[in-house]
C-alpha cells in the first residue's frame, strides 16, 4: 500500500513538472508549514488550535518590493473534529499599493476510511486595495500625476478539498473564486486578480523512529499563463527541528529552517535566492520570511477522533 502511494506520488508530479514552466509568484514559502494560507479545506486539520504569524521581505535591497504579513487561526468547533472554523488576514504591500485580505474558513471532513479522510473548505471575506500615489517620488512636482489616492473594497470567496491521512496528503484549491480589477489611473489601467488553482501533493517517509523525509510538489494554474510549480523536501528529526530545501520554478531556490521551541509552539525561517531574470537577481540580496506558530495540544488530546497529517 505504501509503495502503491508513493507511485501515484512520483506519476502525479513528474507528470505535471514536464509541462510545468513560467514566472508566476507564489509569495509565501513557509506554506509547507501552514496550508491553512491557500487551501480553506486545511482549516481544522491537526485537532487543535493553530496559530500563524508569518512576516515576509521580498527582493531585500530593492526599493518597493514586495513585503507581506500574515495572521491565520484555525480550531476544529466540535467533539469529532468534523467541523472547523478559521480566519485569514493578509496584507501585501508593493510600492504605492497595498492590498489587503480578511477571511473566514470553515471546514468540514469526513472520514473515508481506517486512515484517510476528506476534508471540504469554503472562504469569504473582503479584499481591499488601496494605491497612495502621493508616496511617489516627485508627485507634488510632476503635473502629469494628478491621480488621486484610490480605495477599492471588494467581495471574494475560495474553495478547496483536502485528502490526507498520517502519510499522504493532495489538495485541490481556488484562493479566488472572483476575478478582480482595481483601476488606477483610467478605466484601462490597474492591477487584475484572477481565478486560479492550487494543486498540492505530498508524503512523508518515516526513515527511522526519529528521522523523516517530507516532498512535497505544489502547482499553480492560471488560465493564459504558464504552470508555475514548487519541488519542496524537508527532513525533520525527532519532530522538534526540520530543515530542507525548495524550488520555485524559474524564480527561485529556498532554504527552510523550522524549531520547535515549546511544547506548542515554533520558529520558522526561510530565505530564497533569486535565479530568475538575471538583472533582478543581481541587485537584491534574496528574500527574508519569518514565521511563528503555536497550538494548543490539550484540544487534541481530548478531542482526538479525527487524525492529522500535519502539524
Amino acid at each position: 500500500m505504501e509503495f502503491k502511494r508513493l507511485l501515484i506520488f512520483l506519476i502525479i508530479s513528474i507528470g505535471h513538472s514536464i509541462s510545468a514552466y513560467g514566472q508566476q509568484q507564489i509569495l509565501n514559502t513557509q506554506y509547507v508549514f501552514n496550508r491553512h494560507l491557500i487551501n480553506p479545506a486545511y482549516t481544522g486539520v491537526g485537532n487543535t488550535l493553530k496559530a500563524s504569524l508569518l512576516f515576509r521581505n521580498q527582493w531585500k535591497g530593492i526599493e518597493g518590493a514586495p513585503n507581506t504579513q500574515s495572521f491565520s487561526l484555525h480550531a476544529p468547533v466540535n467533539y469529532d473534529n468534523s467541523f472547523s472554523l478559521g480566519g485569514i488576514i493578509i496584507r501585501d504591500k508593493i510600492g504605492v499599493t497595498t492590498q489587503t485580505g480578511a477571511y473566514m474558513t470553515a471546514s468540514y471532513a469526513l472520514q473515508v476510511s481506517n486512515e484517510t479522510f476528506v476534508s471540504f473548505g469554503l472562504q469569504g471575506g473582503l479584499l481591499t486595495d488601496r494605491t497612495n500615489f502621493s508616496e511617489l517620488d516627485g508627485y507634488a512636482s510632476d503635473p502629469s500625476l494628478i491621480a488621486e489616492d484610490r480605495t477599492y473594497v471588494r467581495p471574494n470567496f475560495g474553495a478547496g478539498v483536502y485528502v490526507f491521512d498520517d502519510r499522504f496528503h493532495i489538495g485541490l484549491s481556488v484562493p479566488n473564486l472572483v476575478n478582480q480589477k482595481f483601476e488606477q489611473f483610467t478605466s484601462q489601467e490597474g492591477s487584475d486578480i484572477h481565478r486560479f488553482f492550487y494543486f498540492d501533493n505530498g508524503y512523508v517517509f518515516f526513515l527511522n523512529p526519529q528521522w523523516t523525509l517530507d516532498l512535497s510538489t505544489l502547482f499553480k494554474f492560471q488560465p493564459g499563463d504558464p504552470v508555475q510549480f514548487d519541488i519542496n523536501t524537508l527532513i525533520g528529526i525527532r519532530e522538534s527541528v526540520w530543515f530542507g530545501t525548495a524550488y520555485r520554478s524559474f524564480e527561485s531556490f529556498d532554504l527552510l529552517f523550522r524549531l520547535k521551541i515549546g511544547r506548542d509552539y515554533y520558529f520558522s525561517y526561510s530565505y530564497d535566492i533569486a535565479t530568475g531574470p538575471v538583472a533582478l537577481s543581481r541587485v537584491n540580496t534574496g528574500s527574508h520570511e519569518f514565521n511563528l506558530q503555536f497550538g494548543l495540544s490539550e484540544i487534541s488530546k481530548k478531542m482526538n477522533r479525527r487524525k492529522t497529517f500535519r502539524r
